[in-house]
């Protein structure tokens, strides 16, 4: 299976709703492969069966933990990456792009908050006590960024739109004075795409250099 660079893949494996809840669960925290059997009510074949994909694809990695009940070491799961996917559909838009971010300190932060927390119960009692105040200013926190997400979601809408309006007269422009279909591909395109070069467009739409070349000649860009 190929690695996170294809889209394709990626939107496979995170389209199935039960590795979604898988992923879910563990940016909580590390889950062994019992927890998340009894919490997605599934049997532990199964599970294993989903992990098997998200290792495959770099999304999740697995390490070997103590027992909380004095057992045998466990296998634990942690997440690996973290990305953003976005996808744009309108009228004369459509666009897929992944927005991958730092990825170093995911696993290692995940793993050292869960030590840390892995001591006696009368440890973890301790701590509680006063815990509840640092947990609302967490909870505050995270208001404040959803409430800034928001207002750039918003803004991001507007240029969206300003973007629809724009490919859509470029369509209308190009439809009506240009009358081959495979000219017309070359300049949808050459609009949609600003940021490549005449190289690149031909590779993007497997098409020769030179026929690319001309076609954009005869609207009289000169590259």
């Amino acid at each position: 299976m190929s690695r996170l660079s294809d889209l394709d893949t990626l939107l496979s494996v995170i389209e199935n709703p039960t590795r979604r809840r898988i992923l879910e669960a563990l940016v909580r925290e590390p889950h062994y492969s019992l927890q998340l059997s009894k919490e997605l009510g599934m049997s532990q074949q199964a599970i294993m069966k989903h992990m098997k994909v998200l290792e495959e694809c770099d999304l999740v990695r697995s390490y070997q933990g103590e027992s909380d009940q004095g057992g045998p070491a466990r296998k634990l799961y942690v997440p690996t990456t973290k990305f953003t996917i976005t996808v744009d559909f309108g009228p004369g838009l459509f666009s897929t792009d992944i927005i991958r971010l730092a990825l170093d300190q995911m696993s290692n932060s995940l793993l050292d908050v869960h030590q840390a927390f892995e001591g006696s119960e009368h440890e973890k009692g301790e701590d509680l006590t006063n815990v509840g105040e640092r947990i609302l200013e967490l909870r505050e926190t995270v208001a404040q960024v959803d409430h800034e997400l928001e207002g750039l979601q918003q803004q991001r809408a507007l240029l969206i739109e300003t973007k629809e309006r724009a490919l859509e007269e470029a369509g209308r422009v190009v439809e009506e004075q240009i009358d081959d279909y495979q000219a017309r591909r070359i300049i949808y395109e050459f609009i949609q795409k600003p940021e490549l070069e005449v190289d690149e467009l031909a590779l993007d739409l497997k098409m020769r250099d030179d026929l690319v070349k001309r076609t954009l000649e005869q609207i009289n860009w000169r590259g």
